[in-house]
């Protein structure tokens, strides 16, 4: 049983890793959605059995997250004045 929990464990930090990647990549909204659910699992996973993946995981969303928020702020609306011109 303890083997089981420790996979599953480290899966959620992978999880975690492989969404702070994906939101960046996909900056906006939903790289908003993406980097939330990733920052919970990473940050389950350091709570629970503290790796580097799960670190970096944390790092990569909290960065994803800023970068949707910025693309949001400054890009959606310098989109919106070109179309409507």
């Amino acid at each position: 049983m303890a083997k089981q929990s420790k996979e599953f464990g480290e899966g959620i930090g992978n999880s975690g890793f492989t969404l702070g990647i994906l939101s960046i990549l996909l900056a906006g909204t939903m790289g908003i959605l993406i980097a939330v659910v990733g920052l919970i699992f990473s940050v389950l996973q350091q709570r629970k059995n503290p790796t580097k993946l799960g670190k970096v995981g944390v790092i990569l969303n909290i960065i994803g997250f800023i970068l949707s928020i910025a693309f949001i702020i400054y890009l959606v609306p310098i989109f919106q004045s070109t179309l409507q011109a």
